[in-house]
């Protein structure tokens, strides 16, 4: 009797255990990093905006919780950037605007700058320098699931 309750109560705590766990994401929405830009400069603080289009490819509502991730430029990892406006509803089929916002100093982005002039980018005379971003994370759906992404453009750039 012992054993028949003990095999019992651990059918049951594998049960709730896997009711909590995240579930598996059939068709996870796309993330699309439409621009990186230098939103504005106060004092020794520097404000990065991303613009990111989420688009659901099922036919029910996805909602995320939240979006983080790391961006770097140049390489050099500057600050987090994390979803402004949470939680975010796409609705069936459709896509749904995002914007993830990013805080630094300005001594970040003055290294950023210095690890491209070190890699020997060369600005042609009368074009614009450009830097290069990176932005990797993950998105959490409302029921916990997460998946990665990461995507690399220039800043200031617009797809």
């Amino acid at each position: 009797m012992t054993r028949t309750l003990a095999r019992a109560a651990h059918f049951v705590l594998a049960i709730a255990v896997a009711a909590c766990a995240p579930r598996a994401v059939r068709a996870p929405p796309s993330i699309d990093v439409v621009s990186v830009s230098l939103d504005r400069v106060d004092g020794a603080d520097a404000y990065f905006g991303v613009d990111v289009l989420l688009t659901n490819r099922v036919a029910e509502e996805i909602v995320v919780a939240g979006l983080q991730g790391s961006l770097s430029i140049e390489g050099e990892s500057i600050a987090q950037a994390v979803l402004a406006n949470a939680p975010l509803h796409i609705p069936p089929n459709g896509t749904a605007h995002a914007e993830m916002t990013a805080h630094t100093g300005m001594d970040a982005v003055l290294r950023a700058a210095a690890a491209a002039m070190r890699s020997g980018s060369v600005v042609p005379p009368g074009s614009r320098p450009t830097l290069h971003y990176t932005i990797a994370g993950s998105a959490t759906l409302a029921g916990g699931a997460r998946f990665p992404f990461e995507r690399r453009g220039e800043i200031g750039e617009r797809r």
